[in-house]
């Protein structure tokens, strides 16, 4: 209907230039490949495939089940699946079993079914029989039922079967004496030394020279480091639909009108019909009147002052009753506001110790105590708390309630929320009050906290949505914008009409979110459509409202990206080995530390204490290169220049501490066989999946 009214409203360019829009919507999907659905299955793992129906049970399953995001889902499934499809075959290989008496085990351990009555014996424990006739009876009476466990009967088998793989792999492990004993000299072992350090600003950057063949052969020889898989690089322009002043004005004037009594013809009955004014509906027939006139519904509570939110919440809290404010603007929405009734101390913080008995509700089976007891220990509790003893303590101490662990402190509550004794207690009483009343649950030792003044509000609420006749502005600049920039230079439109161009780097062929504007998987998708090129435009609808243009500024093959691309991250790299290698030319012959400070003006440091693990410096940095240099050098020898992190370094060893050997490493044994196992389930599982090959088409169907 907007696009309809603003064709109504326009010129014949207008129409002409929205026809087009529209016949583009119509028409995408039909030439730029995407009106057929792929064949290909959406992973292969070495012989094993997993086709679209498998895996898109898995995608739905996470979705109901962990809440997540599609692309969330389809990355867990992918993980999911590429893992049992490459234990399958590994356990295929192995001739890997599990028997009857493996699901047994696990059946009695799982507490999901050992603790279902249906499943137990006379003596209460997991009985199989009886495990192995319901299963039966399912089969018989309840095919969906039996259904259902076979899938999960296959889970827990193939659970077992990794379960022990990896225990397997775990009993593999072992840690021999000499690593313990090399990671105990590791961190024990020590030197003293002097040092000079020659940093590498002593060379201005002004004078080094960094030219694109360096960059290109610095990112090859660090091919591990720089190497990426396909990206995209977009730039994009927003239109966003918000509600202009005149909006507002509009939604504000709709709201004022149920501020008056107001007469409407009935075209039903023909009579004239009168409406009450927001401050004239009684007060039982409010909830129907906000729910018939607000987007929010009617909310039947009390308030503190400090839960109205916005600028306007002190003059809500401190309206009389039955006026009624507004309209306003809070959130998003515009609001007219009336106060129903108000409590003084109506809201109240306490804190108890219960005290049940046996027979009482939802006491526990481990509680003996009769009646008279509890009765008697409340009261004798009571006296302690008056006389002065810690009331938290004594609540952890000796509640039976659920807040005993949180010294007996209970959330905020209104009268209606507690059962009527327990509220009779406190809203009878001043703050600071001790008491003891009865429930149903037991006695309860009670301490008046806190209480505060509440409030009702009946609130009316419009949400702030732009006119049709804004939505329909923003669509026909949106689409100019579009079409301009089909023969155009993006930035240089962008610029002249005065829009705002943003740009997201790096996007991959994966990824569901995209800054600032977030969930985006059908822009992800188009940008890495077949044969999409570097200048590609396209108009996506925002979900929020609005639209984006947006374009492919760059189109970034998988492998190592260019100099030019790089030039900025790597060029401080290149510099720093240029200025090594100038620095290492330039030192003179030497016998002393001395005569290396001299020439280059710097000072002899002192590092004592020093060890491998670490290899930290002081006043320097963390130089591993330079300490396991140390090591390995004499007592009072002075080294070759050293190149390290942030300078060139000569060093003298002053001293060499080697850690006592201990009769035993069983402790570093433990350590390092700990750190090994904490990691084996993930590790083992990437050497399992590395043994195949994979091939991954989530980005044809997701």
């Amino acid at each position: 209907m907007a696009i309809l009214g603003k064709i109504r409203e326009r010129s014949i360019f207008l129409i002409f230039i929205i026809g087009m829009a529209l016949l583009a919507f119509v028409f995408t999907g039909v030439f730029d490949g995407n009106s057929s659905s792929s064949q290909e299955p959406v992973l292969v793992v070495g012989d094993e495939e997993v086709g679209i129906d498998e895996f898109s049970r898995q995608v739905d399953f996470a979705e109901r089940s962990y809440r997540m995001s599609t692309m969330q889902a389809v990355n867990f499934a992918y993980e999911q699946s590429t893992n049992a499809k490459a234990y399958e075959q590994i356990f295929d290989v192995l001739g890997l079993r599990v028997g009857k008496s493996h699901i047994e085990q696990f059946l009695k351990n799982d507490p999901n079914f050992s603790t279902d009555p249906q499943f137990q014996g006379e003596d209460g424990t997991f009985d199989p029989e009886r495990f192995t006739d319901f299963i039966l009876d399912l089969s018989q009476n309840n095919p969906q039922g039996f259904e259902r466990w076979k899938a999960q009967e296959e889970s827990i088998i193939n659970n077992l079967r990794v379960e022990q793989y990896i225990n397997m792999v775990s009993a593999g492990l072992n840690v021999t004496t000499f690593e313990a004993k090399q990671s105990y000299t590791l961190q024990n072992d020590l030197v003293d030394l002097d040092y000079v350090r020659i940093p590498y600003t002593v060379i201005p950057d002004s004078i080094i020279a960094v030219s694109t063949k360096d960059i290109a052969n610095y990112i090859a020889e660090n091919a591990d480091t720089y190497e990426r898989e396909e990206a995209r690089d977009l730039r994009y322009v927003q239109f966003a639909e918000v509600p202009t002043p005149e909006d507002k004005l509009l939604i504000e004037n709709e709201l004022r009108k149920l501020l008056n009594t107001r007469v409407e013809f009935n075209e039903v009955s023909k009579q004239d019909e009168t409406f009450p004014s927001f401050a004239d509906v009684p007060a039982d027939a409010l909830a129907a009147f906000v729910g018939e006139n607000s987007d929010v519904p009617f909310q039947d509570n009390y308030v503190t002052a400090s839960e109205l939110s916005g600028n306007y919440a002190n003059t809500l809290f401190n309206l009389p009753l039955g006026e009624v404010f507004g309209p306003y603007e809070d959130n998003g929405y515009t609001n007219i506001s009336r106060i129903v009734a108000r409590n003084k101390g109506g809201k109240a913080k306490a804190r108890h110790i219960l005290i049940a008995y046996n027979g009482a509700s939802r006491a526990a089976e481990t509680v003996t105590r009769t009646k008279a007891e509890a009765r008697n220990l409340a009261n004798a509790l009571l006296r302690k708390a008056k006389r002065g003893s810690d009331f938290a303590q004594l609540a952890r101490d000796n509640s039976d309630g659920p807040s005993a662990t949180g010294g007996g402190d209970l959330p905020e509550f209104v009268r209606e929320e507690m059962a009527a004794p327990f509220s009779d207690f406190v809203f009878g009483n001043r703050v600071g009050a001790l008491g003891v009343a009865e429930t149903e649950f037991g006695f309860h030792v009670i301490e008046i906290q806190e209480k505060k003044d509440v409030v009702k509000l009946a609130t009316i609420s419009k949400k702030l949505i732009p006119s049709e006749t804004t939505s329909n502005q923003v669509f026909t600049k949106a689409t100019l914008f579009e079409l301009d920039v089909q023969k155009g230079d993006f930035q240089e439109l962008a610029t002249q009409k005065k829009y705002i161009v943003k740009e997201i780097n790096d996007v991959k062929v994966l990824d569901e979110s995209l800054p600032i504007l977030g969930l985006q998987r059908q822009v992800v998708r188009w940008a890495f459509e077949e044969g999409r090129q570097a200048l590609d435009v396209k108009r996506f609808t925002l979900s929020t409202g609005g639209y984006i243009i947006i374009q492919i500024a760059k189109v970034k093959a998988a492998g190592l990206p260019d100099a030019e691309e790089l030039k900025t991250t790597v060029s401080s790299f290149v510099m720093k080995e240029k200025k090594k290698a100038a620095l290492l030319k330039q030192i003179d012959d030497y016998e002393t530390l001395e005569e290396v400070a001299a020439q280059f003006g710097q000072t002899i440091s002192t590092a004592k204490a020093v060890n491998r693990f670490t290899s930290m410096l002081v006043g320097a940095s963390n130089e591993p290169e330079v300490v396991g240099a140390a090591f390995g050098m004499d007592l009072d020898a002075v080294s070759e220049p050293l190149g390290g992190n942030t300078g060139i370094y000569v060093i003298k060893l002053k001293a060499k501490t080697e850690a006592d050997s201990l009769t035993r490493y069983a402790g570093y044994k433990a350590s390092i066989l700990n750190a090994a196992k904490q990691n084996i389930e993930m590790n083992t599982s990437n050497a399992v999946k590395n043994t195949f090959k994979l091939t991954d088409n989530r980005s044809l169907y997701y």
